[in-house]
């Protein structure tokens, strides 16, 4: 039987959590840019991209 590496307490990353973090940071992006129509693409794109970093870095630390 295969040995699993898993962080304690911390909850499996599903693609819908994922949608989650990066939806509620692009909001959050849009808030601190003065509630700016037109650039939401860019606000997900930004928060994609860090959630995508943040969760690199986390496997790093994990394996």
């Amino acid at each position: 039987m295969a040995k699993q590496n898993k962080t304690a307490g911390a909850p499996p990353v599903t693609v819908e959590s994922m949608e989650d973090q990066i939806r509620s940071l692009a909001y959050q992006l849009y808030c601190e840019g003065g509630y700016q129509d037109g650039r939401d693409t860019e606000h997900w794109l930004q928060a994609e991209q860090q959630v995508l970093t943040r969760g690199k870095t986390h496997l790093r630390r994990v394996v």
